[in-house]
């Protein structure tokens, strides 16, 4: 257990990941507004301003859901992700040995429970059931507090200790 990573590091990891998704996310939104706009004469690009900002919102976030969930699925078949990979940490079991994709998809379910849902449920929106907004909530709220308990002796958080995995440096992680 003195070999798992802490905190610090697998927050760096996220926020490197998240800034890599916004950069991917937000180069593809501005070439494909870019290529809406783009020839217009002054005047109706002027008036197209307004709809493109809209569209870039929406197109935006759309497309950062599906490159963070695309991205961070690599995770779940590999147990890194280019942030880990950088900070040389990867995924693997309670023991130090290389996890499953089983086990490493567990895990990424867990971990993103709450985006899943969202997707899953997506109609929570249109039928206005709420059942589904709470349990998404309370769901993401148990998740991220369990995020904390990575500051424990055991650094696991919670979605690690139900998926039975823990995170090492890379160069510790052998085959089973």
């Amino acid at each position: 257990m003195e070999n798992r990573v802490g905190f610090g590091k697998r927050l760096g990891a996220l926020l490197i990941d998240a800034v890599l998704v916004c950069i991917v996310s937000l180069l593809v939104v501005y070439l494909l507004v870019g290529l809406t706009i783009g020839g217009m004469p002054v005047a109706a690009a002027f008036g197209a301003i307004f709809g493109a900002l809209v569209l870039t919102m929406l197109v935006g976030a759309v497309h950062m859901m599906l490159v963070g969930a695309v991205y961070f699925l690599v995770e779940g078949f590999t147990g890194w992700t280019l942030g880990k990979l950088i900070l040389g940490i990867q995924v693997a079991n309670p023991d130090g040995t290389r996890a499953g994709v089983g086990t490493l998809l567990t895990r990424y379910a867990l971990k993103n429970i709450n985006f899943l849902l969202g997707v899953l449920l997506f109609f929570d929106y249109v039928t206005s059931v709420a059942l589904f907004r709470t349990l998404r909530g309370l769901l993401g709220l148990l998740i991220f507090v369990g995020c904390f308990f990575v500051l424990g002796s055991a650094r696991q958080a919670f979605h690690d200790m139900i998926a039975k995995t823990a995170v090492y440096p890379r160069n510790l992680v052998r085959t089973a």
